[in-house]
């Protein structure tokens, strides 16, 4: 059965799941413009709050779909527009999506899956998950703007240490080492992504859109800003959201938030 996608929205939460039966949910090209469709989408739905990413079968992502390798990256060329013009297309629009990303992440999640992962904006983890990059025993370094993605996200010392080894990290190491921020027992992952999902959808979509971006001006800045920039981080104060925000707790009732 070929590799797809599920999208499926309820209550301001949208789920997107891999699903590639027998692979281990290894990405196809086909998934991965996809994937590019459903969040370059998601972005424009002003009814979604929050996004969950996740696998199916009890697995995240075990990376590229490596059975289409010969036709789609056997040479210079095809390797170029593989990863320039299908991958990373993807990757920027996980990324970049307006509304908080959250993964869900049990199994494996290992090459183009962790760097799914790694766009998405908070990951959970459950305890049976396992993380890696061991795509030097397939004679494959990481381009430059794929290993910047995962540079920012991982540091220099773990990702070096997880391309040139190629082991792969328990739940608990990947928690101590800033790959995921938690780790709950398998049976209780569905709980948990819930409540975590219902979270991030209970607030202000303005401040959640803001705070994503100005996240990434920092860090893609080392941690400079111009004028401009704090210019901009206060326009919030003329939101509706702001003032909604204000208005509903001092009236100790639930805010009801728009986004503008």
């Amino acid at each position: 059965m070929a590799g797809t996608i599920h999208f499926v929205a309820d209550a301001g939460i949208a789920t997107v799941r891999l699903d590639s039966p027998g692979k281990l949910n290894a990405v196809n090209v086909a998934m991965w413009q996809e994937l590019r469709r459903v969040f370059e989408a998601l972005d424009g739905d002003d009814t979604v709050r929050c996004v969950v990413v996740r696998g199916a079968g009890g697995n995240f992502a075990a990376g590229a779909d490596l059975d289409e390798f010969g036709e789609v990256h056997h040479d210079v060329a095809s390797g170029r527009r593989f990863h320039l013009e299908t991958v990373l297309p993807s990757l920027a629009a996980i990324r970049d999506v307006r509304q908080p990303v959250l993964a869900a992440i049990e199994g494996i999640c290992a090459g183009g899956g962790l760097e799914i992962a790694l766009a998405c904006d908070i990951r959970i983890a459950a305890d049976n998950a396992r993380f890696g990059l061991p795509v030097g025993r397939l004679g494959l370094p990481v381009v430059l703007p794929e290993l910047r993605l995962v540079l920012e996200r991982l540091g220099q010392v773990l990702t070096t240490e997880l391309l040139l080894t190629g082991r792969l990290l328990d739940a608990k190491e990947a928690r101590d080492r800033g790959v995921v921020s938690r780790v709950v027992p398998a049976a209780e992952l569905e709980l948990r992504l819930i409540e975590s999902a219902h979270a991030i959808a209970a607030g202000s979509p303005l401040a959640a859109s803001r705070n994503k971006a100005q996240i990434r001006l920092l860090v893609e800045r080392g941690m400079q800003y111009t004028a401009h920039d704090l210019d901009a981080s206060f326009e919030f104060l003329d939101s509706e959201d702001y003032r909604e925000g204000i208005a509903a707790f001092i009236a100790k009732r639930h805010p009801n938030f728009t986004g503008k």
